[in-house]
């Protein structure tokens, strides 16, 4: 049973949250829009109009565009209990994007784009308190969306995209807590010049490492502008269920004396040390990409001024738990783990103001709500409401070419969390995170 329970925590945390967006979801897919909120259902983007809404590739201009372009992240994440703080050592995480569509008709517009619709990327010291928990954990997800859109007449357009979607993840984490086999000093000297040379790393450390398979969704939108001045947009994403068949399982010590001590004690005391037999194994699992419903206005209040509104309903419930299947060289080991995460709501407002013919000028800001249940919450997933600033601009050199920028500014509120402990489920790992990232994009985009 211990053992059972051991393996649970351990590959229940198989995924983490990105600071992009709640959950694990980006959103920032253009840096345009990156300027101005990421609003996007109900403006005419042309080409980049495939992720946020596909029958806005209707009203691109030109016969071909091309858009291109990438974020970096900059994020941090930082932990306090009553005795202990330490931020996490986030690398810079670069989600990427391009779009390119291409005029068939004077109705007819297709396209194929390629983006991250899921990532994160998260990096603790190996020592600190909840090495437990997580040491670290990256993810990334790409979608490859082949668009078509028609445009009725000038008011009306709808489009529709099929999205294949793949990706990888790996995690690492200790699975016994710091100083937590000190007292098997006390046992034999040996054992104590061991754990000496060791005190500052975890003495076993599990990866899990696997590729997803294929998964197909889609993306469809309609756009309606009832006049010149005023657009209506709304656009549809599906859930998408992303399948890893084959991930791989291993376990690795602090160094070789410590595996030949935790294997002595184990011949002296049968379990004293619970390692679960998972070392080279292979397991399944499901992680679903949640469906996406967006509402938007978008006017123009004079020659010059552009305003929108949006409203993004996230269909996170669909990740109420993780289920992790072993076969049978593991006695069929099948693991539930709870997550229990709700459905949440993202705002945006936002704008930009063509300073002149070259140069335009946009803001914005994201209210972000979160998905995740405090009472099932650890270091891999540190989920809180998020408000977003962000600014950007547009510079076009020449007819062909336009130079976009975009800045956000990402501020989580502090929040406290609680998850069972692997050594004791009726102890709660608990603590304070607060989540920031500052989040430069930039982007080109050629029209021929």
């Amino acid at each position: 049973m211990k053992l059972k329970k051991l393996s649970l925590i351990l590959l229940a945390n198989l995924v983490g949250l990105s600071l992009m967006a709640e959950g694990y979801q980006i959103n920032s897919q253009s840096a345009r829009q990156v300027g101005m909120g990421h609003l996007g259902t109900a403006m005419k983007l042309g080409s980049e109009s495939m992720l946020f809404n596909p029958a806005g590739l209707s009203f691109m201009k030109g016969q071909y565009e091309i858009s291109l372009g990438a974020n970096a992240i900059f994020s941090k994440v930082k932990y306090m209990n009553d005795s202990f703080s330490v931020d996490s050592d986030n690398p810079v995480g670069t989600p990427l994007f391009g779009y390119a569509g291409f005029r068939i008709s004077e109705k007819f517009f297709a396209g194929i784009s390629i983006t991250n619709p899921v990532g994160n990327s998260l990096v603790w010291p190996n020592n600190w308190v909840g090495a437990h928990h997580v040491q670290n954990i990256s993810l990334k997800a790409f979608s490859v969306q082949p668009t078509i859109s028609y445009k009725l007449n000038e008011k009306f357009s709808f489009g529709a995209g099929v999205m294949v979607d793949f990706g990888d993840f790996t995690l690492e984490r200790a699975l016994t807590r710091m100083g937590a086999l000190n007292a098997l000093g006390g046992l034999n000297p040996a054992f104590k010049s061991v754990l000496d040379m060791y005190a500052n790393v975890p003495s076993v450390t599990a990866k899990l490492e696997g590729k997803s398979t294929m998964a197909v969704g889609f993306n469809a939108g309609i756009l309606y502008s009832p006049t010149q001045d005023l657009s209506i947009g709304i656009s549809y994403r599906s859930k998408v269920m992303m399948k890893v068949e084959e991930g791989t399982a291993s376990v690795a010590y602090a160094g070789p004396e410590m595996q030949s001590m935790i294997t002595t004690v184990n011949t002296m005391m049968p379990g004293a040390v619970p390692i679960p037999p998972i070392d080279g194994k292979n397991f399944a699992a499901e992680l679903p990409i949640p469906s996406n419903l967006n509402i938007g206005i978008a006017y123009k209040t004079s020659e010059r001024l552009l305003l929108s509104a949006e409203l993004q309903y996230v269909g996170w419930k669909a990740y109420d738990n993780l289920t992790i299947q072993f076969g049978s060289d593991v006695g069929n080991l099948k693991l539930v783990s709870n997550k229990n995460f709700k459905n949440t709501m993202i705002y945006r407002i936002g704008g930009e103001y063509a300073c002149s013919d070259k140069f335009t000028w946009r803001f914005g800001a994201i209210y972000d709500t979160t998905p995740v249940d405090t009472q099932l919450y650890g270091p891999e997933t540190p989920g809180a409401n998020k408000f977003s600033a962000t600014t950007g601009f547009s510079y076009k050199p020449i007819d062909m070419l336009t130079i976009d920028f975009g800045f956000q500014a990402l501020v989580g509120q502090k929040i406290r969390g609680y998850v069972p402990e692997t050594w004791n489920p009726n102890v709660n790992f608990m603590g304070d995170y607060k989540a920031t990232a500052l989040i430069p994009a930039l982007g080109l985009k050629f029209n021929f």
